[in-house]
């Protein structure tokens, strides 16, 4: 049986007599092993995207109908754009009222997870049943 002193001296023993063949191998191992971790990592994520679908200013007038356009996710080349949320002003969003409104995307991934998307949305013009409803006042076309 051999003491905890013996075996830390055979240890230090083999680190000398480490040949300097197992060395140079293990560096090339080491630096081809890295060069491949690099080339998959790049071609897992090649195809990878987080992008606005359409413009990223909308102008709508007052009344008008909003569709949002959305986003594209493709993360580690699964598209994961179902799992996007949508935050900022998207619940007070109101097509009926002037302003200007932004769309904040974001989505809970691994590849993505700081990541966000922003889409303003302006809406503008008179305000359906606004002021000019409000005081009465039309215009009246004469014939």
């Amino acid at each position: 049986m051999t003491s905890k002193r013996g075996s830390r001296a055979s240890a230090a023993k083999a680190a000398k007599k480490l040949h300097p063949a197992t060395l140079v191998l293990a560096v090339i191992f080491l630096a081809v092993g890295i060069a491949c971790g690099i080339f998959a990592s790049e071609a897992l994520t090649a195809e990878d995207r987080f992008t606005l679908n359409g413009d990223r200013e909308i102008r709508l007038a007052c009344g008008q109908d909003f569709d949002d356009p959305g986003v594209t996710v493709v993360s580690f080349g699964r598209d994961i754009s179902a799992q996007v949320q949508v935050g900022g002003d998207a619940d007070r969003l109101d097509t009926n009222v002037a302003g200007t409104y932004y769309l904040v995307y974001t989505v809970n991934d691994l590849r993505w997870g700081d990541y966000q998307l922003v889409r303003t949305v302006i809406v503008s013009g008179a305000e359906p049943g606004g002021a000019a409803a409000a005081s009465g006042a039309f215009a009246v076309e004469e014939a």
